[in-house]
């Protein structure tokens, strides 16, 4: 939530100085991220995250901590493009945790019945860095995960 929200500042206080900033329809890719970490446990682990984007629909497979395959779907929106960088927002639902996300310490509001089921909310930015013509360099991050790994627009 805190990079959300620090995404949502920065983009705000660029909005004066560039006219890159909007609410776009990103391109179609196919992604595929093999290293993520913990932000809290610090940890380098391979759960080999896939994902398609078609329009502004985002679908990911990956294996979870818990050893578990995840699919989740998310709506997203480009919101920063400068040059060969570009700021993505995504918000969507996960399957997979199969209810072990609930009450955990570090994820806010996992508590409440937004985790007692076994669909559970996903959100965060994405920030590509385009290498050549159609290849870029993705880094996926979400309030307790962030990834890296290379992205193809089809």
């Amino acid at each position: 939530m805190r990079t959300i929200l620090a995404a949502l500042i920065f983009t705000y206080s660029l909005s004066a100085q560039e006219r890159s900033i909007h609410w776009s329809k990103p391109n179609n890719y196919l992604s595929y991220a093999p290293i993520t970490t913990h932000y809290f446990r610090c940890d380098i682990a391979v759960t080999h995250l896939m994902s398609i984007n078609y329009g502004r629909i985002e679908a990911g497979f990956f294996v979870n901590s818990y050893q578990d395959p995840t699919i989740a779907i998310c709506y997203k929106t480009a919101v920063y493009n400068w040059k060969n960088t570009s700021i993505h927002m995504m918000a969507g639902t996960a399957y997979g945790y199969k209810k072990q996300l609930y009450q955990y310490p570090t994820i806010p509001l996992s508590g409440t019945i937004l985790f007692k089921t076994d669909f559970v909310p996903v959100g965060g930015i994405t920030v590509e860095q385009v290498l050549y013509k159609r290849l870029a360099l993705k880094a996926t991050f979400i309030p307790l995960v962030g990834g890296v790994g290379l992205q193809y627009q089809i």
